[in-house]
């Protein structure tokens, strides 16, 4: 079985190992763009019970191989902060990774189960000499997939272009916290929500969001997220932390959720941000690309014919993402009106609002054509 896996991120080489493991003689190759996928997905995860379960599939000793150099902080406890209030709660135990490191782990685990990686950037006549030479030709590219867009009239696609910013950033100071951070401080352009995991007792890993409304106003107007720190570092600051964010050199982004109504058409199929994309907040990103990857592998060892094989995965998906897909919507829903909600709510009820934003309930997206989604226009397919 010869496999053509475009995109060199977390989906892409997990599932390319999972095939490896499973078929042992499949001809696995992956294709990706030298620093692409950096640009697109940030600094760090948090691996959780579910994440660790998934790695430990490919390898018992991943935790060596994802942090040689000695232990990485246990996350066992929340805390939320407001301008002035602050509480900590339990949470699911967890540990961070930086991208970097665990790009390298991925990197050096599939190659060891003899996948081949190259670096080529795609382009719509590379996809299709591929889709014609392989059994299986695998959209693995993140969220603005190259793959996704060839073949859109067929898979059909959506994309919610939420109406919020955000950057990535770190944070290292003297002082120790060892909890997943989730603050939400008002301004006097709006509300600025960080959120951050340690990767060392003194520094962080943080995403800092607020609605476009606010950083077009006021101090953020015109900045970009290296210009805005000062300003940020003394609002999350005033109340009791030592916030000193240093730049990512990333741009504010608008959060796009992906979604697609099939995950593959004939012998080309979708994994990870490639598929569908999940906000942040919903704790879902590097849980579904190895999930889907997971799937994917286990589909096509169980079912010789390919096209059964597909049948199956996007069944298997539609069971596993139409719950967590819904949160992610009303998260996005809730975030951009963060400022409204924080208007209408007493001072001292902030942090509970925000905490329990699950509570509100909006849309489900099914797989997904939300009604203020738009339908991304495709080529012509020979």
């Amino acid at each position: 079985m010869k496999l053509s896996i475009i995109g060199g991120g977390p989906a892409g080489l997990y599932f390319a190992s999972s095939i490896k493991t499973l078929i042992p003689n499949a001809n696995v190759t992956v294709y990706e763009a030298r620093n692409e996928s950096v640009n697109s997905f940030g600094l760090g995860y948090t691996l959780q019970s579910l994440n660790t379960a998934l790695l430990e599939r490919l390898d018992k000793n991943y935790f060596k191989g994802l942090f040689p150099n000695g232990e990485t902080p246990s996350i066992s406890q929340a805390l939320f902060k407001t301008n002035n209030d602050s509480r900590t709660f339990d949470f699911s135990d967890g540990f961070s990774v930086t991208r970097f490191e665990l790009m390298r782990y991925l990197n050096q685990k599939a190659q060891s189960l003899g996948v081949k990686i190259k670096e080529q950037k795609m382009t719509a006549s590379h996809l299709k000499k591929l889709q014609k030479s392989s059994d299986l030709l695998v959209g693995a590219d993140g969220i603005n997939s190259i793959v996704r867009r060839h073949f859109a009239s067929k898979l059909i696609p959506n994309v919610y272009t939420a109406k919020l910013k955000f950057s990535w950033f770190m944070n290292e100071t003297p002082q120790i916290r060892k909890e997943a951070c989730f603050y939400t401080f008002q301004a006097p352009e709006g509300v600025i929500i960080m959120t951050s995991y340690p990767l060392t007792e003194n520094k962080q890993v943080v995403i800092i969001e607020m609605t476009n409304k606010c950083a077009a106003s006021g101090k953020f107007k015109g900045k970009s997220p290296k210009e805005a720190i000062p300003y940020l570092n003394e609002i999350l600051s005033s109340n009791g932390d030592n916030i000193s964010l240093t730049p990512a050199n990333l741009p504010w982004y608008s959060f796009k959720m992906n979604t697609t109504k099939n995950v593959f058409y004939k012998n080309a199929t979708l994994v990870g941000d490639a598929a569908m994309s999940f906000h942040y907040s919903a704790g879902q990103g590097l849980t579904s690309a190895f999930m889907m990857g997971y799937t994917l592998a286990n589909c096509l060892h169980k079912n010789q014919d390919v096209e059964v094989a597909l049948q199956h995965y996007q069944q298997s998906l539609q069971l596993m993402f139409e719950k967590p897909s819904s949160s992610s919507l009303a998260h996005i829903k809730w975030f951009e009106s963060i400022d409204d909600h924080i208007q209408e709510t007493s001072e001292a009820d902030w942090l509970e609002h925000f905490r329990l934003k699950d509570k509100f309930q909006h849309e489900t997206p099914s797989f997904i054509h939300a009604n203020n989604a738009s339908v991304v226009s495709a080529p012509n397919l020979l």
